[in-house]
């Protein structure tokens, strides 16, 4: 997966969330959306040679959304 392709998907991923939470979704909805978010965090390589952003917090990865800890590979 593209760098590009994760950054959309993260997007995407986290505008459904918030409507399901805002709707207060009663299926599994918000569970399976989780998930989603969790398989993409584990296909970032957490850095890009094309965008060269930085995290804000600095354990924040600035593609995905992981909270990294410093120090701890990927």
């Amino acid at each position: 997966m593209m760098i590009d392709d994760i950054i959309s998907e993260h997007i995407r991923l986290n505008n459904e969330l918030l409507t399901a939470l805002s709707t207060m979704e009663k299926t599994n909805k918000i569970f399976e959306i989780r998930q989603q978010l969790i398989n993409l965090q584990k296909q970032c390589p957490h850095m890009s040679e094309v965008y060269n952003w930085t995290s804000t917090d600095g354990h924040t990865c600035p593609y995905c959304g992981k909270n990294i800890v410093e120090g701890e590979k990927k």
